[in-house]
């Protein structure tokens, strides 16, 4: 027997929908049959297979016409596509996958590039301090990058520090995901780290340039000179940042800096 009792409240929200198949609230659809196998995968196929479905939308048009994903996001579209934090989950659960994928090996060419056992085993250590708190770093960036954002384009107003924390949710988030899927094959194929690295940054820097010239509407030349003055205050931004993780590594016994000395003495 497929038929449920009868449904006078939807089960989402407890609005009353005696007389209605979809909630005139939340938008839910009324369940009136028992799940069968056909419903299982008719389910499936609207949710993740289906072309109109936001994860998919949201996916293609960071490609397409981001601005129309974020500039939309922050000014109130809400249902067209993914929430910027939902879609930095899904980002984080495929690079955790890839690194997962590529760890041992990753780790191989790293410390191959040492130049002493002491120094093997120093990059060794912090290979799987990053590993472990791969997702935490990963978030910690979308701020810094913020705020790097919004000095370099501190002659335009259009949009706050809170929205470039926004836009970075999207574009850095869409962006690591891409690249994992991307550069997988590579790490299995090539022999030195800073290969694979290189051809991350450049993809990074590139889509990130791409996304800021989309929202804010800029000519060539004044995305190549913004550009550029991110990379230069990203790369005094990342030695300080990294001056304070090893501090803050070793005040919470992470690290040991007389270890870390000895080692270096050997």
């Amino acid at each position: 027997m497929n038929a449920l009792v009868n449904v006078t409240n939807c089960k989402n929200c407890g609005y009353q929908i005696e007389e209605f198949n979809f909630c005139p609230k939340c938008g839910a659809k009324k369940i009136t049959k028992r799940i069968t196998f056909r419903n299982l995968v008719d389910d499936f196929a609207d949710r993740y297979l289906n072309l109109d479905n936001s994860l998919l939308k949201t996916f293609v048009d960071l490609f397409k016409r981001p601005s129309a994903v974020i500039d939309g996001y922050i000014h109130g579209v809400r249902k067209r596509y993914i929430n910027a934090f939902s879609y930095f989950a899904i980002a984080i659960t495929i690079t955790g996958a890839y690194s997962f994928l590529v760890k041992d090996k990753l780790k191989i060419m790293i410390t191959q590039a040492s130049d002493s056992a002491a120094q093997m085993e120093i990059q060794e250590k912090t290979f799987d301090i990053v590993s472990q708190y791969n997702s935490i770093i990963s978030f910690m960036f979308i701020p810094l990058l913020a705020i790097l954002s919004r000095i370099v384009f501190w002659n335009y107003k259009k949009y706050n520090l809170t929205e470039h924390f926004v836009i970075y949710l999207y574009a850095y988030s869409h962006i690591i995901a891409v690249v994992s899927i991307i550069t997988l094959p590579f790490v299995f194929t090539v022999d030195q780290f800073w290969e694979v690295t290189a051809l991350q940054f450049l993809i990074y820097i590139l889509y990130v340039a791409y996304v800021l010239k989309e929202l804010y509407q800029l000519n060539l030349k004044s995305i190549i000179l913004k550009t550029l003055l991110f990379l230069v205050l990203g790369g005094i931004g990342y030695f300080l940042v990294s001056v304070g993780v090893v501090i803050l590594l070793m005040a919470i016994g992470v690290i040991d800096f007389a270890e870390m000395v000895n080692m270096q003495a050997r």
